[in-house]
């Protein structure tokens, strides 16, 4: 399974101040999860080696991360800028090997981002451009683009730290046609985000000429108040045609803790998980 690789060599077992009852636990929360994973791809034809997985570490300490780490994880996610600069600094320094620059959780990765070679940051939150020039310090991908003026902005950060970005397209599912054509609502406005389909071909051009950044595909969350499969199935429907004139575009950002497996049945390559690995996590929203 992409994202998840064996115990990088020198990484030490258990992060400083780390709990060894809470490693067993997280080992224990990511074989459940990853057989979770297997067995939904199983059922939908496809490979498990296939499908990444990115664990959701918002409001979770950093040494949850170091130990998820040595345990294979190697992708990351966070939503909120604010937890998540401090959070990769740490991280990064937690995994610094002897020898090693001091310095390293505020500088630049072989990938132009904090967190090392084999350690990879997803911003998946709503994105403010005040906030972009920070998380541009952390973060490997943006998974939540959608509107044009934060292309601009990306770009010129992304172009000014002589990095790439990779972006995803947050796509709004809140909307679907009925049997005339019609575009109505499923729900009231989610405050989630997510450009409207109708306005994603533009933006995929606009990133797709924009210096520094990299399309990589969609993602999106389900509605609340609705079943998660139709959503996703519209979400694979702009997916296939994204990538028809976006040959390269062929990620599909969808599926948390509760819905991974019908989001495994329509496309999705890259799930999001966090309450299955980590816990449950009062007051997060």
């Amino acid at each position: 399974m992409i994202g998840r690789a064996d115990p990088p060599a020198g990484t030490r077992p258990i992060a400083a101040g780390g709990d060894p009852a809470r490693r067993a636990e997280l080992a224990r929360r990511l074989t459940v999860i990853e057989e979770r994973i297997a067995v939904a791809a199983r059922a939908a034809g496809r490979d498990p080696a296939g499908l990444t997985l990115i664990a959701v570490s918002k409001t979770c300490p950093a040494d949850d991360v170091v130990m998820l780490h040595t345990l294979g994880v190697c992708q990351f996610a966070e939503n909120r800028e604010q937890e998540a600069g401090p959070k990769v600094s740490m991280v990064t320094r937690l995994l610094a090997t002897p020898g090693d620059d001091p310095s390293a959780g505020d500088a630049a990765g072989p990938g132009g981002a904090a967190g090392g070679p084999d350690l990879t940051w997803h911003f998946i939150g709503q994105l403010q451009r005040n906030k972009a020039r920070s998380v541009l310090r952390w973060a490997d991908w943006v998974h939540s683009v959608d509107r044009s003026s934060l292309v601009g902005v990306l770009s010129r950060l992304a172009v000014e730290r002589g990095r790439s970005l990779s972006i995803c397209l947050q796509v709004s599912l809140d909307s679907q046609s009925d049997s005339g054509g019609r575009v109505r609502p499923v729900v009231a406005d989610s405050g989630r985000g997510g450009s409207d389909v109708a306005e994603l071909a533009a933006l995929a051009d606009l990133v797709e000429e924009a210096p520094g950044l990299t399309l990589r595909g969609v993602m999106a969350v389900a509605p609340r108040g609705e079943p998660a499969r139709p959503a996703f199935a519209r979400l694979r429907a702009v997916a296939e045609r994204l990538v028809m004139d976006h040959p390269q575009a062929t990620v599909i950002s969808a599926g948390m803790s509760g819905d991974l497996e019908v989001a495994v049945a329509e496309g999705a390559t890259h799930l999001r998980i966090g309450t299955a690995l980590f816990g449950e996590r009062p007051g997060v929203p």
